[in-house]
């Protein structure tokens, strides 16, 4: 699968920023991020959905996601993150995913957080140069695309208070 091919599925992120509501982020809590790496795969011999994966009903209603039928979670993780030093998780691929805490606008409800995310590959260049994304606590968004065992992995990615 080449880079230019490489889905990105976060059409349900509000990427507007209100720059007149910009909070400093001292004041700001820190938040953390839950990185599942999920393993989608297409088979005929009917569906399955890792039981460890809590209801996630985009994979059976959303493209692209209704293009597999069996989804296994290979790995789960929660990281802190601060203000520009980037949280890495290395996948199982080799590759290693870093997403970097940009801004905070906004507060209360409202509080937005804008981050960086990007896939490098061992010793090459960047696989996903860089994918901005702003969103609320507890709203997840997807990197997915890249190649693995026969299948594809897809990336969640939901801010924890």
């Amino acid at each position: 699968m080449t880079r230019r091919r490489f889905l990105v599925s976060a059409a349900w992120l509000a990427i507007a920023v209100d720059g007149a509501g910009q909070v400093a982020l001292a004041s700001a809590p820190a938040p953390s991020i839950e990185m599942s790496v999920i393993h989608a795969q297409r088979s005929d011999g009917g569906g399955f959905i890792d039981p460890r994966l809590r209801d996630l009903p985009r994979l059976t209603h959303d493209e692209p996601f209704v293009r597999y039928n069996v989804y296994h979670l290979l790995d789960h993780t929660r990281l802190t993150l601060e203000r520009g030093k980037p949280a890495s998780l290395v996948l199982i691929n080799g590759r290693t995913l870093k997403v970097t805490l940009a801004d905070v606008t906004g507060g209360g409800t409202d509080r937005r957080y804008r981050m960086r995310a990007e896939i490098a590959e061992p010793h090459q260049e960047a696989f996903l140069k860089l994918l901005e994304v702003t969103a609320s606590l507890d709203e997840p968004f997807f990197v997915g695309g890249q190649s693995y065992d026969g299948g594809t992995l897809f990336l969640e990615i939901v801010l924890r208070p």
